[in-house]
């Protein structure tokens, strides 16, 4: 079993069930934040989706591909096509955890270009979508709605990796 393609199945998997719950929610509900999060429901979505884009495609060369606006809302139709090519483009990068690959990187927090390996860069990636995603569970919680279960138990069972002896 390749444990990084297994993390980025387990992100793929909770950014679903995650799209699937908010998919239900009023406009308001989609517009509603909490502090210490990244920003409303929506904005954190589709934060989440160009995320995941701009990861995967350093990693595969991928073409660069416009982000989705925060705001307005673009909404869940389109943020489901993005979130599931991103999910997808993920997996595919994470089988090049396993070679000794590294990833130029250019940003402002810390600023300027890094070299770093691969599978150090795919950490931050699966970080990143699980701390978004327990912002939105957070202000679901606060909205009155429970979130869906998004633990590693929910998807080692789900995924059939544990079996009843």
């Amino acid at each position: 079993m390749d444990l990084a393609v297994e993390f980025f199945k387990h992100n793929s998997m909770m950014n679903e069930r995650l799209l699937e719950t908010c998919r239900q929610l009023s406009p308001e509900q989609l517009g509603a934040t909490a502090v210490g999060t990244y920003g409303s429901i929506g904005a954190t979505l589709v934060h989440i989706a160009n995320s995941q884009m701009g990861y995967s495609r350093r990693l595969l060369d991928a073409e660069l591909t416009r982000p989705l606006s925060e705001d307005p809302f673009p909404g869940m139709d389109l943020l489901a096509e993005r979130l599931s090519l991103g999910n997808a483009r993920l997996e595919q990068a994470a089988k090049l955890a396993a070679r000794d690959l590294q990833v130029k990187v250019t940003g402002d927090d810390p600023p300027g270009t890094w070299w770093m390996p691969v599978s150090l860069y795919l950490l931050q990636a699966v970080n990143h979508g699980t701390e978004h995603r327990s912002q939105i569970a957070t202000i679901l919680t606060q909205l009155g709605i429970e979130p869906p279960p998004m633990d590693g138990w929910t998807f080692f069972m789900d995924a059939g990796h544990m079996r009843p002896i």
